[in-house]
């Protein structure tokens, strides 16, 4: 894959934080291919794994359509083959029928729990760093995020 080149302007404070961009940029493809990479080893394409993934309760569609940026058509087909997979099962919503809220099934939990502990046991560049260089980079992560977050021990 091409590497991300942004131009370095002339003041150095700008240069530095333009590098550090492009270093973001770099690191951000990388797990995007480890993301891919994990899904289709378990057999999901990365939508279908960020549906699994996203899914923590029995949410409406377009409330899904939401998280992955897109319109709700869009997933009626992902859905559809996680269905078909037994992964995923759609339901009315109780208080409006024409509502239909997806669920993760007993399958699909198993196949989620497998997903993630792929995916998170080897995070690419993360394999030498120590417990309190994880939550470093945690913290600088989440102030550049704008979040005021705890790190957990």
């Amino acid at each position: 894959m091409a590497k991300c080149k942004i131009p370095r302007p002339n003041d150095p404070n700008a240069a530095a934080r333009a590098e550090v961009v492009e270093l973001l940029f770099a690191y951000v493809d990388r797990l995007r291919t480890h993301f891919e990479d994990v899904a289709e080893v378990k057999g999901l394409t990365p939508v279908q794994a960020k549906v699994l993934m996203f899914l923590d309760e029995p949410s409406p569609m377009s409330r899904m359509a939401e998280s992955l940026c897109c319109d709700p058509s869009n997933i009626t087909g992902v859905v559809d083959r996680l269905e078909e997979r037994g992964l995923l099962a759609r339901e009315e919503a109780p208080e409006d029928r024409r509502v239909k809220n997806l669920q993760v099934t007993a399958a699909g939990r198993r196949v989620r729990d497998a997903f993630t502990l792929s995916l998170f046991s080897d995070v690419p560049g993360m394999k030498g760093l120590s417990p309190a260089q994880v939550a470093d980079l945690h913290r600088m992560l989440a102030r550049l995020c704008g979040e005021d977050v705890l790190v957990r021990a």
